[in-house]
C-alpha cells in the first residue's frame, strides 16, 4: 500500500507538473531501499459479457493499476437475426450496471477498444451495415469526449502517450473490425488450424483499410521509450483457424515490415478475443522482436463453455490458459517489462520478463 501510494504521488507530479518537486522528497526518498524501482503497471482484459457473474473485479481492484485496458467483446450484443442493435443497446445498458467504474478509475486510467462482440456483429468487417450506428453507442458508452478525434472520422482507431516515472508510453489502439475485408472460409470446418478459416493471399484485402494504414505510419514514428500496440484480434498467434492477423497474410507481414521501417527493437503487443490467454513471441525479417499477451476472457472462459482443448502454438511461450483471466505489463525505470497471466485469483499462470533497453 505505501509503496502504491508512492507511486501515485510520484507520477501525479510528473505528469500534471506541480510546483512541489522531487528534490524537495530526496531526503525522504533515500530512506528507502535503493533496490526499490518505479513500477507502471498496466491491466488488460477482455470478453466480457454481461449476461453472467464479474467475480475477476475482485482481484482486479487489488492490482491497483495505472492503467486498465478493455480489448474488445466488452459487451456481448450481436444479433443474427436483427440488424436494429436493439441487442446492443440492452447490453450496454446492463453492463453499465455491472463493471465497477467508480472503484476501477480510483487508480486507474481506462481505454477501450471494440471487438466483434460490441461491434454488432459476430466476427464482422467492414461489410457490417450498421458499424456507424454501433460506433455511437460504443463512444456514448465510453464517454469518448465530443472533440475527441474518433468522433471525426471512420472507425474508431487512436493513439495516447503518458509521461510515466519510467518514460514516455505510447498505446497505439487498432480497429480491427470497420475496415476488415471478408475473410476465407474454411475448406475443412473444425478441422485443427483451419476451424473457420484460412490464410486470402488477395492483395486487395485489408485489415486496417488505407486511412489507418496512413495513421498508423505517422504514429508508430513518434518517439516514445515504451510502445504498446493493442489489436483487438491476435498478431502472432498461428496454429489454429479461428480470427487472426494470419488470415491476411500480407497484412501481417505489412505490420512486421513497419517495426522494421522504423526499426523498433521490442515491440509490446495486447490482444484478446480467443477466450483462452497466452503468451507469444516471434521476430521480423531484421530481426526485431515481438511479444505479445493474450488475454481472454473476463468471464467467458473457453475452459468452461466450449470444452476447447489445447491448440497448436508456433509462436508461443508454454500453454495457453482456459479459466478467467486478465493480464498485466509491469515496467519498471530499468525498462524491464513483466507480462503476467492472472487468474480469477490473482494468481500468475504463466510470465515472461522482457527487457526494452
Amino acid at each position: 500500500m505505501f509503496e502504491s501510494s508512492l507511486k501515485k504521488i510520484s507520477r501525479r507530479m510528473f505528469v500534471y507538473g506541480s510546483g512541489i518537486t522531487l528534490l524537495s522528497f530526496l531526503p525522504f526518498f533515500n530512506k528507502l531501499d535503493a533496490s526499490l524501482k518505479s513500477i507502471y503497471k498496466i491491466s488488460c482484459g477482455s470478453c466480457l459479457t454481461q449476461e453472467k457473474k464479474q467475480p475477476i473485479w475482485k482481484s482486479i481492484l487489488k492490482e491497483k493499476s495505472d492503467v486498465f485496458i478493455f480489448m474488445g467483446d466488452n459487451v456481448y450484443g450481436d444479433d443474427k437475426n436483427s440488424n436494429d442493435l436493439k441487442l446492443l443497446k440492452k447490453a450496454y445498458r446492463k453492463q453499465k450496471m455491472k463493471i465497477p467504474f467508480e472503484k476501477l478509475r480510483e487508480t486507474n486510467e481506462i481505454f477501450s477498444i471494440w471487438d466483434d462482440h460490441d461491434y454488432g456483429k459476430n466476427d464482422g468487417g467492414e461489410e457490417f451495415k450498421n458499424k456507424k450506428e454501433a460506433k455511437e453507442l460504443f463512444l456514448k458508452f465510453w464517454n469518448i469526449p465530443v472533440d475527441d478525434k474518433r468522433r471525426n472520422r471512420e472507425g474508431l482507431y487512436f493513439s495516447e502517450k503518458r509521461d510515466t516515472e519510467i518514460g514516455v508510453v505510447q498505446f497505439i489502439f487498432l480497429d480491427t473490425r470497420y475496415f476488415r475485408s471478408a475473410l476465407k472460409p474454411t475448406d475443412k470446418k473444425w478441422v485443427p488450424k483451419k476451424e473457420k478459416y484460412i490464410a486470402d493471399y488477395d492483395s486487395k484485402k485489408t485489415y486496417l483499410g488505407n486511412e489507418q494504414w496512413s495513421w498508423l505510419k505517422k504514429v508508430i514514428k513518434e518517439k516514445a521509450d515504451i510502445k504498446i500496440l493493442i489489436s483487438s484480434i491476435q498478431v502472432l498467434a498461428e496454429g489454429h483457424g479461428f480470427e487472426k492477423w494470419g488470415n491476411l497474410p500480407l497484412e501481417k507481414k505489412r505490420l512486421y515490415d513497419l517495426v522494421d521501417e522504423n526499426n523498433i527493437k521490442k515491440l509490446i503487443i495486447l490482444s484478446g478475443d480467443r477466450h483462452r490467454a497466452g503468451i507469444y513471441k516471434d521476430k521480423t525479417e531484421n530481426g526485431n522482436e515481438l511479444f505479445e499477451l493474450t488475454s481472454s476472457s473476463l468471464n467467458l472462459a473457453a475452459g468452461k463453455i466450449f470444452k476447447a482443448k489445447e491448440e497448436a502454438g508456433p509462436n508461443r511461450i508454454g500453454p495457453t490458459y482456459l479459466m478467467e483471466n486478465y493480464g498485466t505489463l509491469e515496467i519498471n525505470s530499468n525498462k524491464n517489462v513483466l507480462l503476467s497471466i492472472k487468474d480469477l485469483n490473482q494468481q500468475t499462470q504463466n510470465k515472461i520478463n522482457v527487457n526494452l533497453s
